[in-house]
């Protein structure tokens, strides 16, 4: 047990900040543990040398472990069963999805997939990556990844295939509209960064930043969209971290560090030990009137940030009571695979406030409402006409606006059949079981007009109240 720990003590500490969501089992009483324990009772009741519970467990454990090698990681979970929610033993391959998460970056040749027709399809390709530059396009079907046939496959098992190190090949066989033949790539995979980050400006001048997680990119992007708005002298910012799950503690400080004024503390974090390790802005005066969307999706990193803005006045707080995570884990990668992640730590708000369990309180309560579609507010299908790639009219502009309703991509709806729309139309073709063939005849159209009937959209007042403020 000493060597085991001597040599997780090598391995590399990562301070990290994440939403975990564990579900708490009822205990139940195992024949052979209760047998276990009368054992251990005797022998504490007879026994007439010194001897300890945690020595006479640790004798069983290493026993079983001697015997049954296979059974480590098993131990080390039932361990970290014993621990608080957010700590876990993460197996290899859940620790290699984790730490793609927390890293923002992997060996790929940057495409989104998703599973249509039956067939794994591309629905996008990542600027500046290797698909885009090879040619692939939103809607080819990979048949064949290295000549294996994935045409059955589902999208968590093709996925790992296209993934590997950076500089090595991977070669898909595509099947794409209007070839009857395979199309094959070989595409050599780079290093693809994921980007948290997306922005634009809004009326008004006020410019917009949806934070979906604070990975190890997030302040490179951060930065690049305030450069765009100090170009347009953007001055007033929406700041969105709703649904925000968190991420590293070293981003969100460096995020804060554009907003949090008087160099200011950002959060402090106390250790088990009662030290205490504080993280200041280097920022003299902020540039920016600045206003944060949270809800009780925003956790962890996105509380570290809300807090840092709100104790130091240097905005408003729209929404909801936030997730209340307030803890810091510390992530091992182990010598036998797979990696723990633990709690060591809770984070203070500037002012010490503690909100595990409790959340950030909003400046301003504002709950988003939903609603059902009001038809009469779409564009109407006449049945009258069956439109197909490439026709124009008011007909396609209704579908359209079905279509996006109900969650398939079709840019901003328009008059076009184009290709978007044509592919939109076979998969709601085929999830209707009519026949899949993109062309928007009678029936489909009744189909989509029946499918919105019972939608409902939910109205951002969350985002109106912070453009309201902003406007003054």
């Amino acid at each position: 047990m000493k060597n085991f720990k001597r040599s997780i003590a090598l391995a590399i500490t990562i301070i990290i900040l994440f939403t975990g969501v564990v579900f708490a089992q009822e205990a139940k009483t195992d024949p052979n543990y209760e047998y276990l324990q009368r054992v251990k009772e005797y022998i504490m009741a007879r026994y007439k040398g010194e001897i300890t519970d945690t020595q006479i467990l640790e004798g069983a454990l290493r026993k079983i472990i001697e015997k049954n090698p296979e059974l480590l990681e098993q131990a080390i979970e039932g361990m970290f069963g014993t621990l608080d929610q957010h700590s876990t033993f993460f197996y290899q391959d859940q620790y290699e999805q984790f730490s793609t998460a927390v890293d923002g970056q992997f060996g790929g040749i940057g495409i989104t997939v998703a599973k249509r027709d039956g067939n794994i399809t591309v629905l996008t390709t990542l600027e500046s990556t290797p698909a885009q530059r090879a040619g692939l396009k939103s809607g080819d079907k990979i048949i064949y990844i290295n000549d294996v046939d994935v045409s059955a496959y589902e999208v968590e098992m093709a996925v790992p295939l296209m993934r590997g190190e950076p500089g090595t090949s991977v070669r898909l066989g595509i099947k794409r509209e209007g070839n009857d033949k395979i199309i094959y790539f070989d595409i050599v995979r780079d290093l693809i960064k994921i980007n948290p980050i997306s922005f634009e400006v809004k009326q008004g001048n006020i410019g917009y930043i949806k934070i979906s997680d604070f990975n190890a990119n997030t302040e490179e992007y951060m930065q690049k969209a305030l450069t765009v708005f100090d170009s347009q002298k953007i001055k007033k910012v929406i700041i969105d971290v709703r649904n925000n799950p968190g991420g590293s503690l070293e981003q969100v400080v460096e995020v804060a560090k554009h907003f949090v004024p008087n160099r200011g503390a950002i959060v402090h974090i106390e250790y088990k030990d009662n030290q205490k390790q504080t993280y200041y802005s280097d920022l003299q005066k902020t540039k920016y009137e600045v206003v944060v969307l949270i809800n009780e999706g925003s956790a962890s990193a996105s509380e570290i940030l809300a807090g840092a803005i709100q104790d130091s006045k240097a905005g408003k707080i729209v929404g909801v009571k936030s997730f209340g995570k307030g803890t810091v884990q510390e992530v091992l990668p182990l010598r036998v695979g797979g990696a723990i992640k633990m709690t060591i730590a809770r984070y203070l708000t500037p002012n010490g406030r503690a909100i595990d369990g409790d959340g950030i309180h909003p400046d301003i309560e504002v709950k988003n409402i939903k609603k059902k579609v009001d038809a009469n507010t779409l564009e109407k299908l006449s049945y009258t006409v069956k439109p197909t790639l490439g026709d124009k009219g008011k007909d396609v502009l209704a579908a359209e606006q079905r279509l996006k309703l109900l969650g398939y991509d079709v840019d901003e709806p328009d008059e076009i059949l184009d290709e978007k729309t044509f592919k939109a139309i076979k998969d709601f073709q085929a999830e209707q079981k009519l026949f899949s063939y993109g062309v928007l005849d009678i029936t489909t159209q009744i189909a989509l007009n029946n499918a919105v009937q019972d939608v409902e959209i939910e109205v951002d007042k969350q985002l109106e109240k912070a453009m309201e403020l902003l406007s003054k």
